[in-house]
């Protein structure tokens, strides 16, 4: 197998449950998401429906820096519509680029029954890009952006083939494998293993949460001061009773 120097990136972001909402409320979310990338990564990005393939048409254009088009939110609606029908749905999208795995973003949701009905719903990122500092600081900003405008849901961060989430210490919950965010007020001084602590505040200057980012540079499984450190987080974490189970959230 040919080395590569790509690191690929899924970055998920576990929205609120609720029992019901219209399909204003996906339009909302995934205008928001859709506005950090291009703040963050490519001020003009275009995110257009993804089909069978990452190569796209150009009536198939979503979202652009004017905001959804016509048929962006017919393919939202379609796709809300069918969380009544089918109890689940899930809609994607690209950056429309030719290389073989280009931007992908998921909208998914569906139906629980246990405690009670609820939609449980996420927004991911499929992103890969160059295994360097300025990648690590790109993701970090990206993260931190997300986190301002998702600021009271969990976002964590899965690196396929570096520190997948076979890897992580409790499999079935989200992890600090390189940067996570918290809904919750965190302190440096009781995470001194983190590589640094950002604060996320609402409008009125109070810390809502912290985005972690656990090292600084991108963890690898065989490095075992890397896992002993992203374990530390984890346990510290889950102590406190923010380490939830994916399904939870």
């Amino acid at each position: 197998m040919q080395e590569t120097n790509d690191i690929q990136f899924h970055i998920y972001i576990y929205l609120p449950r609720k029992p019901s909402f219209y399909y204003t409320e996906i339009e909302r979310q995934l205008g928001l998401a859709f506005k950090v990338y291009q703040e963050q990564i490519m001020w003009d990005e275009k995110f257009y429906l993804l089909k069978n393939t990452v190569k796209v048409n150009d009536d198939k254009l979503v979202y652009d820096k004017n905001g959804f088009t016509e048929f962006g939110i017919k393919k939202i609606a379609s796709a809300w519509k069918r969380i009544d029908k089918q109890e689940d749905t899930r809609i994607s999208f690209t950056d429309g680029s030719q290389e073989d795995v280009g931007l992908v973003i998921h909208y998914s949701a569906m139906k629980q029954f246990i405690p009670k009905e609820e939609i449980q719903s996420e927004i991911s990122f499929f992103l890969t890009k160059p295994k360097n500092a300025k990648t690590l600081e790109q993701i970090t900003n990206f993260v931190t952006g997300l986190a301002k405008v998702f600021s009271d849901n969990y976002i964590t961060i899965v690196l396929r083939g570096m520190f997948s989430r076979s890897d992580f210490m409790f499999g079935n919950r989200i992890s600090c494998s390189l940067i996570a965010y918290i809904p919750a007020p965190l302190q440096a001084y009781d995470f001194p293993e983190a590589h640094k602590l950002i604060p996320i505040n609402n409008q009125e200057g109070k810390q809502v949460g912290t985005v972690i980012v656990s090292l600084d540079h991108f963890p690898y499984r065989e490095n075992v001061e890397d896992v002993k450190t992203i374990n530390r987080l984890d346990l510290r974490l889950r102590e406190l009773k923010l380490l939830p189970k994916t399904l939870d959230l």
